[in-house]
């Protein structure tokens, strides 16, 4: 039996919180009420409907394809693991990117498969060519990396996507949990690729994490197979009734999401001017920027002393998920105090 690799949540936390790629805002209150006021209107005591209808024909819709495209889930986590769940097994090749999300790690290793990581580096152009060859070589039943990539915020191109799609005969599940914050998605090439799966999560730009809502997105045909494994009710009766809500207002949360975005362009502008031999911060596409760090130590140690919490990794690297402008404008004077040795 492989290793099982355990996920680490978060932690309850205080301060200032970048560490889990969060919306920087809430709901607003006005949708909040509304939220409130159609829950209590739900039997409680009725299990949830199963196929999440009205659900998926809200996001399908937002998306711009068929109701019968789209499957929700207990966040895009849930739909990440069913993927995995049919197509790995005792023995059998997953292939993605490194760094990527460690969920992908954990759900491998509950169905005892094996991950083939293709290494990627913060400031390295992407190798398609390299990238099929080396999956090929591995006999891989199934590909999946995020897009905006988890950690680094780096993308690739839909040309090149596509290539990847053609090159394998098995799944390719293309990521986009930071979709919104980017300007490319593979949804619109979903109909002409019976292997393309694409999953995506109201939790980052919708602000609506706390409720786990995500979908997966495929062509018309692979998604009727797919249904059959679905586990019954997976979406409860809230999050459903709430979802719904928070996507007839997708103009008004898509235009937060951009002042999100105004915010990272500030923060990697600002950033770029203090990058030195010791400290390294990279342009990112999603709501969060990557970081190297040769004294990291010191740098936690100070944005700690400010109560700011940012995600740590095993080696010299860490992640800063973009905040409200003072919360940035607080991570950027921790910065300076580093860059300035004290």
């Amino acid at each position: 039996m492989s290793e099982r690799t355990e996920y680490q949540a978060m932690k309850e936390r205080t301060g200032i919180l970048l560490n889990a790629n969060e919306s920087s805002v809430n709901l607003p209150a006005a949708i909040r009420k509304e939220i409130a006021e159609a829950i209590a209107r739900i039997s409680f005591h009725r299990y949830p409907q199963d196929e999440a209808s009205a659900l998926c024909q809200a996001y399908a819709a937002y998306v711009g394809v068929k109701e019968e495209q789209v499957l929700a889930g207990n966040g895009s986590d849930e739909m990440l693991g069913l993927m995995i769940g049919l197509h790995i097994h005792a023995g059998n090749r997953l292939y993605t990117l490194s760094p990527d999300f460690s969920m992908y790690d954990y759900y491998v290793g509950m169905h005892d498969g094996a991950i083939v990581r293709f290494e990627r580096g913060a400031d390295t152009p992407f190798d398609v060519d390299a990238f099929i060859a080396r999956g090929r070589e591995a006999d891989v039943r199934m590909v999946l990396f995020s897009n905006p990539n988890n950690p680094t915020g780096q993308i690739i191109r839909k040309k090149d996507l596509c290539r990847i799609v053609e090159a394998f005969d098995c799944p390719v599940v293309i990521d986009e949990a930071y979709g919104e914050f980017a300007q490319e998605t593979m949804i619109d090439q979903v109909d002409r690729y019976e292997n393309l799966f694409v999953t995506r999560t109201l939790s980052k730009a919708f602000a609506f994490a706390a409720a786990r809502c995500g979908f997966l997105i495929g062509n018309e045909r692979s998604m009727a197979k797919l249904r059959a494994h679905k586990v019954p009710y997976n979406v409860n009766s809230m999050t459903q009734v709430a979802g719904c809500i928070v996507l007839a207002h997708k103009e008004e949360l898509l235009s937060q999401c951009e002042l999100i975005k105004q915010e990272r362009e500030q923060m990697i502008k600002e950033c770029a001017e203090l990058n030195d031999e010791t400290l390294t911060l990279y342009p990112s596409h999603a709501n969060f920027l990557y970081g190297r760090c040769s004294q990291k130590e010191r740098l936690l140690a100070l944005m700690e002393s400010r109560q700011i919490t940012i995600r740590d990794y095993a080696d010299d690297t860490f992640r800063i998920t973009i905040g409200a402008p003072k919360e940035n404008e607080a991570v950027l004077s921790a910065l300076r105090s580093y860059k300035e040795g004290s």
